[in-house]
């Protein structure tokens, strides 16, 4: 009960929008009580964070390294993205979570065998990192929406009397930004999707090279 209703706190306010006492005040209960069953804050959100992974319906059988975590990562841009505040946990605390670990030791195993050998674990670290960046970048966005925010970038790209077409362009993205909740979230997601793609571009790159090396 105490880590469902932190989650559902995350999902209204983002991880970094309620404290314990609204925790307390929400269960109805006191401070010892949630001390007691769960424990600080710290380990709080980390049981916030164990319970979004373990929403995750995950295929972790793809043989493939790259299909592997596309499919891995993929869902936790979409899962993650709904949670404002919990990408940069993460970020910060690292993947303090018993429900990623299976995923984690699949997505490894897959690189090993694909012939990452030392590589494998920066690679796949690199990977994570950079879908759990751009959601927070998505996060900190979606509470920077005045006029310094993308709205304040549209402005200037709209009215500036030097803009060209690759600041018209890039105009053309960022009006995405500055819609509805609904077309932001889903642009965000997108840019998130793309990041990951070409991320696994270069990884799988990356791995031609080692392989040759390795010949």
């Amino acid at each position: 009960m105490i880590v469902e209703a932190a989650l559902a706190l995350t999902a209204e306010r983002g991880l970094d929008g309620w404290s314990m006492r609204d925790l307390t005040a929400r269960l109805d209960t006191s401070l010892s009580v949630i001390y007691h069953h769960v424990g600080d804050r710290q380990r709080v959100c980390a049981a916030v964070i164990d319970r979004i992974f373990g929403e995750i319906d995950m295929d972790l059988g793809e043989a493939d390294w790259r299909k592997l975590l596309q499919g891995i990562l993929s869902q936790i841009i979409e899962h993650f993205s709904g949670y404002r505040g919990t990408a940069t946990w993460l970020l910060r605390n690292g993947p303090q979570t018993e429900e990623l670990l299976p995923s984690l030791d699949a997505g490894m195993t897959r690189m090993l065998e694909a012939g990452w050998g030392d590589e494998a674990a920066i690679a796949y670290s690199v990977a994570f990192n950079t879908c759990l960046g751009m959601i927070a970048l998505g996060d900190q966005r979606a509470s920077d929406a005045g006029e310094q925010g993308m709205a304040g970038l549209q402005s200037l790209l709209a009215s500036h009397p030097d803009a060209g077409p690759g600041a018209q362009e890039m105009l053309r993205m960022v009006r995405q930004y500055v819609g509805s909740p609904e077309e932001r979230d889903a642009a965000h997601r997108e840019q998130c999707r793309y990041a990951l793609e070409r991320t696994l571009d270069g990884m799988a790159a990356r791995l031609e090279v080692i392989r040759k090396a390795s010949l």
